[in-house]
């Protein structure tokens, strides 16, 4: 039986090796799914809707920045943010990651502290900003039913 007080981290890497390593890392603190190709990551992501996904590049059917950009694409995943964990680690891959709507971007071979402290500034990060969303969305109802009330006083003044 799922923990569901613990977040959903979901790790996508073809070498089943790495994947294994990345979820043995994450098991004491987080909740893990894997997968190992582009197509099954999306259907899992958009099943489980997990509260973050560590992502390869290089995978045998769709490539990382193409999972990513599919990802940010669709409303149902689109705030669930990406973290890309690759052995690809010049600076153009890191740049094309962040540009297709990665979170942040991580080499291998990794740290599990490193890791474990991207992937709590990243959640962090989101906490916030669902937050801000929250209080943007209250604010706006709030002038949403002065401008109501505005109207209903000018309307009465107009048919008295």
């Amino acid at each position: 039986m799922e923990d569901q007080t613990r977040q959903l981290i979901c790790v996508v890497d073809d070498e089943r090796t790495n994947a294994l390593m990345l979820s043995m890392m994450l098991e004491t603190d987080f909740e893990v799914c894997v997968a190992y190709t582009g197509l099954g990551a999306i259907d899992m992501v958009r099943q489980r809707k997990p509260d973050l996904v560590l992502l390869d590049i290089v995978l045998p059917d769709l490539n990382g920045y193409e999972v990513c950009a599919k990802l940010k694409e669709d409303p149902v995943t689109s705030d669930i943010p990406v973290i890309f964990v690759t052995g690809l680690e010049d600076s153009e891959n890191e740049k094309m990651g962040l540009e297709v709507g990665a979170a942040d971007y991580v080499s291998k071979p990794v740290s599990a502290p490193v890791v474990k402290a991207r992937i709590s500034r990243v959640l962090q990060i989101n906490l916030y900003i669902e937050f801000l969303e929250q209080l943007v969305s209250v604010r706006d109802a709030k002038i949403d039913s002065l401008k109501d009330k505005a109207r209903e006083l000018l309307e009465q003044q107009f048919v008295s």
